[in-house]
């Protein structure tokens, strides 16, 4: 889609997920997250904190949960968890598949808090107001392996056709 995950200074909190339109990507910034059975068991319960201890829209209190809405949007299948991770957006002990069925099993029972609602509104804006760039993306992500080996044929092609005019040049 042409926006790039970045993980965000380490002395952000998890309110402070932003998305910044750039010259040609935009930059969805995170805080990094650490996931073991400990933390895992302190996200369930700060998200039923949340739960009663929120207050009513526009200050709706559910930052973890709104957080943790968007990471598992992020994820459908274990490669989506093995890029979050190479982004240093995510780091555990737990294998891919664990992380993957932590996040979609704990979204079923999350609330989507206003933070959730803007960014992901300001997600579809982007997409919105990006149309071309977003199918160039889009085109060069799915296809790169073969616009590189089409584009290292062309280089050699041009490369024996230059030595052949240059010999063709030469010749009494």
């Amino acid at each position: 889609m042409g926006i790039h995950l970045i993980a965000s200074n380490e002395k952000t909190g998890f309110a402070d997920t932003s998305i910044q339109k750039r010259r040609i990507f935009g930059e969805l910034s995170l805080k990094p997250l650490f996931l073991n059975d400990i933390t895992a068991c302190w996200f369930v319960n700060m998200e039923a904190f949340e739960a009663c201890a929120s207050t009513r829209y526009p200050n709706d209190g559910f930052v973890i949960s709104s957080y943790l809405s968007l990471l598992a949007m992020l994820m459908d299948k274990e490669e989506d968890v093995h890029e979050l991770r190479a982004k240093h957006l995510l780091k555990s002990f737990l294998s891919n598949r664990e992380m993957v069925d932590f996040f979609k099993g704990l979204a079923r029972h999350l609330h989507l808090g206003h933070r959730y609602f803007v960014l992901h509104s300001k997600i579809h804006d982007y997409k919105r107001e990006r149309p071309v760039r977003i199918a160039i993306h889009r085109f060069v992500y799915n296809n790169f392996k073969a616009i590189v080996a089409f584009l290292s044929i062309a280089s050699v092609l041009v490369g024996i056709f230059k030595t052949l005019m240059s010999l063709k040049q030469h010749q009494p």
